[in-house]
């Protein structure tokens, strides 16, 4: 056997079993002429969809240049490393992606040679990871200033509820009953506000639970939202293992969450409340039937006082970050125009 012929089955080798997606394609128009089987898993195609077919038909580059970019950087260069891009799968979900290339040549003629690897898992944690971030130094700069602001309100407040029992100033107890109002709601959004980061909250008190038997006790007062807003509401509890939760907490996520999707829905509209058994995992799913989540949001959401509402504060979601993370609970959100559903998935109670 000749030691070419040798090394041309070491590379086919180390070429199909490398886990990480390879391709050899034209340098013109980038048609695939062979591909492994890590690539076609990571774009969910198999060989005959992508063979002979170029990157361009299969609308591989979310950014069609940025194949010309990369043939321009190994032009120069001879080769390139580390080229980080965003490409997408048959079903349209994009991925975080960094490629390396070579140009090759086989029975003489020049081909190129891509690996690519997945960074998108890695790319999640470091947007969770600045967003925790974000959380923890809002909460450290306003647990610093929430006493100062609160002290002169609670002083206002009782002169306030003083002057206002005077008979001398009885025609005037709408205004002082309206600026009590005001000076309660501001203090509810300061609660809100350091309840996003709170590693202790006051009067904390984890227990074993299920959360169908937490729904159940809370539907009341749920309908009642849901009557006050004119929508309906659907529920789809399963039977699920039991989670370690803060009831308290646990009810404020899910009055947000649900208030949330009454606000983002039309008069008559259906919100989904139900919950489920994943693999390790108990999942909360509240669903709305709104026009769903602008792009531009999605990956701010959680962040204190972003709001698309005319009259919110921005700190709905962010609360119901705050609960998941000191639960070790996750959340994910899907949106389209049909409405959006957003998941809590919380690890089940392993009692040992």
């Amino acid at each position: 056997m000749r030691i070419t012929q040798h090394v041309d089955e070491l590379f086919l080798k180390v070429f199909r079993s490398n886990p990480c997606p390879m391709a050899i394609s034209k340098i013109d128009d980038g048609t695939y002429l062979e591909v492994n089987e890590a690539l076609l898993d990571t774009f969910n195609y198999c060989k005959e969809e992508v063979i002979g077919k170029t990157t361009r038909e299969l609308g591989i580059f979310f950014a069609r240049i940025d194949r010309e970019i990369m043939l321009q950087l190994l032009n120069t260069y001879g080769s390139v490393k580390g080229f980080e891009t965003l490409v997408r799968c048959k079903k349209g979900q994009l991925i975080n992606a960094v490629f390396n290339a070579e140009f090759i040549t086989i029975a003489g003629r020049p081909y190129l040679l891509t690996v690519m690897n997945n960074i998108t898992a890695k790319r999640q944690f470091e947007h969770e990871f600045m967003r925790l971030e974000k959380l923890n130094l809002i909460g450290q700069m306003s647990a610093g200033i929430s006493h100062e602001i609160r002290n002169p309100m609670t002083t206002v407040r009782g002169f306030l509820q003083f002057f206002m029992k005077k008979p001398e100033y009885a025609h005037n107890r709408d205004y002082f009953e309206l600026m009590i109002s005001e000076l309660d709601k501001a203090n509810s959004i300061i609660a809100n506000f350091l309840s996003i980061t709170e590693s202790d909250p006051v009067n904390s008190n984890y227990i074993v639970q299920d959360l169908a038997n937490l729904i159940e006790r809370i539907k009341p007062l749920i309908e009642a939202h849901a009557l006050e807003n004119r929508n309906r509401l659907l529920y789809c509890i399963a039977e699920t293992p039991e989670i370690i939760i803060n009831e308290k907490e646990i009810r404020q996520m899910l009055f947000n969450l649900v208030q949330n999707g009454f606000d983002a829905m039309p008069l008559g509209g259906t919100l989904t409340i139900k919950t489920l058994h994943q693999e390790h995992h108990v999942v909360l799913v509240v669903q709305d039937q709104g026009k769903g989540i602008d792009e531009s949001v999605l990956d701010k959401l959680g962040t204190p006082f972003l709001t698309t509402k005319d009259n919110g504060t921005g700190l709905g979601l962010a609360v119901c970050y705050g609960i998941a993370y000191r639960h070790k609970a996750k959340i994910n959100v899907t949106t389209s125009s049909q409405g959006t559903s957003i998941e809590v998935h919380f690890p089940i109670y392993q009692p040992n």
